[in-house]
């Protein structure tokens, strides 16, 4: 289910602050009132997430380039530096 961000309508409310989040499902509506004070609510706009972009994938140069210790698993099932 997820989560919706609502902000009073009066801001700030001395209960429930600059807003809360309210888990709800897709087909129920959207609060009309603050259910811990009463107060008229608005569905406020979704906030950004900052998520880390991955480029490609790490190969061995770029680790050794960056300092790492590269391994290589041998048929013996040893590890020696490459």
């Amino acid at each position: 289910m997820p989560i919706h961000r609502y902000a009073p309508a009066k801001s700030p409310c001395r209960l429930c602050g600059e807003g809360f989040e309210h888990r709800q499902a897709p087909a129920e509506p959207d609060l009309a009132t603050c259910p811990t004070c009463g107060q008229t609510v608005v569905r406020a706009p979704i906030e950004s997430v900052n998520t880390p972009k991955l480029l490609k994938p790490l190969s061995v140069s770029d680790a050794k380039n960056l300092g790492f210790t590269v391994f290589k698993k041998t048929s013996a099932g040893e590890f020696e530096r490459q």
